[in-house]
Order: structure tokens, then C-alpha cells, then sequence
């Protein structure tokens, strides 16, 4: 059992620090048409794909380091980014957003081209951002959304940072312990509020303990399932 639960750990683990494989002709262009100092850019969690639903559009995440970094404590703010094959710039967006990595870590950002169709005549994006902690005798972990779509010359965020996945507990590191978990997945509802799609949040929520019984680890689990709506109000769901 001890074995099974390392195993989720570092799984969840594996899966946040995964990297993405960058196209250096694209990022050279891109890094030369904004004009940033390359120092500033933390490479590591450089993402990009191709637009599914577009031809020649490929859309980027590019990270900007605050320059200051203490006892691995930093901040971040995300360049977004549509671009062509070649890395010329089509729309642009400056996330104000202060990304911080701590003693939670910031450990990868990816885009998400799920069929995000808020509207009928538009279909957003996600940027999913995850964390990590280190500790192993409470081990953490989360998820966040943010959705996005383009306008005009740049790019407008409707949904910030929500959470649709967390893990995290405390155990002996031998057995005995408590764990909880929550997955949420986005259904578009049928219904609309100004004129944009709610979204109806899916979320599982898991709670777990382990305990050791006669020189055994037994495993035991409850969940439960629970939905709420968000709607589109003042520029963004909420």
C-alpha cells in the first residue's frame, strides 16, 4: 500500500513537470519582436501549440521572470501569444497576473484547446498552470484554468485561475494517513447569460485515509460529486 501511494505522488509529479519540445525558429522571432532581455525568460516553462481550429495559428505561452529570486521564491507574468508557423505575431496579451513559485512551486504550464465554444462565434482557450509542493510527508498539488479568446489585436481573459484539480493530505510515510483529492472538468450548458454559455463545473471530490491494521496498510475511500454554474457577467465568468 505504502508502494501504491509513492506511486500517485509521483505520478501527479511527473505529469506537472512534463516539458513541452520549443521550436527555436518560432521562439527566436517571437523573443526578437517583443524585444526581451533573454535572461528574463524562464524557458523551462515555455509552452506552445497549434491552433486546432485555425490555419497557421499556433499559440504561446511566454513566461517573464520578475529578475529577483530568493531562497527559490520568485515571481512570474505570462506573455500570450498568437503567431504564424514562422513566429510573427498576430495577437498579444500582457497577463498582469503575478504567478508566484514558493515554498509551493510553480511546476508547469500547458494550453488546453478543449472545445471551449463560450459563444457562437467564439471559441476560447485555457492556460492551465500547476504547483507542487515538496514535502513528502504532506504531499500537495494543484491545477488552475484560465480561459481566453481573441479580440481584435489581442487577447481577452474571461475565466482567472479557477482550480479544477487539487491533492494533498498527511501521512507517516510509512502508512497511516489522510488523503483528499478534487477533479473538476467544464460541461457547456445549454443556457446563456449575456449572451455567453454558463458552464456548469463537474467536480469528484475523493477523500481517503490509510491505516495500518495488523501489519497490513488498508486503503479506505469515500467520494461524492458535486456541480455549481458559472456564468458570464461584468467581462468574465464567476
Amino acid at each position: 500500500m505504502k508502494r501504491k501511494i509513492l506511486a500517485f505522488v509521483f505520478l501527479i509529479s511527473s505529469f506537472m513537470m512534463f516539458g513541452q519540445e520549443i521550436n527555436s525558429a518560432r521562439f527566436e522571432t517571437i523573443v526578437k519582436a517583443l524585444k526581451i532581455n533573454r535572461s528574463q525568460i524562464r524557458t523551462e516553462f515555455y509552452a506552445e501549440k497549434k491552433m486546432p481550429n485555425e490555419k497557421d495559428s499556433y499559440l504561446v505561452v511566454l513566461p517573464i521572470f520578475d529578475g529577483q529570486e530568493d531562497e527559490g521564491m520568485y515571481t512570474i507574468r505570462n506573455y500570450i501569444l498568437i503567431t504564424d508557423e514562422k513566429g510573427n505575431i498576430k495577437n498579444k496579451y500582457y497577463d498582469p497576473e503575478e504567478i508566484t513559485s514558493d515554498a509551493i512551486g510553480l511546476s508547469g504550464i500547458t494550453i488546453d484547446t478543449g472545445l471551449y465554444t463560450v459563444r457562437k462565434d467564439i471559441r476560447a482557450f485555457g492556460i492551465r498552470v500547476s504547483f507542487r509542493g515538496q514535502s513528502q510527508p504532506n504531499p500537495y498539488s494543484t491545477e488552475e484554468l484560465s480561459l481566453f479568446y481573441r479580440e481584435n489585436g489581442s487577447l481577452k481573459k474571461i475565466l482567472n485561475r479557477f482550480e479544477v484539480y487539487s491533492y494533498g493530505g498527511e501521512w507517516d510515510t510509512r502508512c497511516n494517513g489522510a488523503f483528499h483529492e478534487t477533479t473538476s472538468t467544464i460541461v457547456l450548458d445549454k443556457k446563456t447569460t449575456a449572451n455567453f454559455t454558463d458552464l456548469i463545473i463537474k467536480t469528484q471530490n475523493i477523500n481517503r485515509r490509510t491505516k495500518l491494521i495488523k501489519g497490513d496498510c488498508k486503503d479506505f475511500e469515500t467520494s461524492k460529486t458535486t456541480f455549481k454554474t458559472l456564468k458570464f457577467s461584468s467581462g468574465k465568468y464567476q
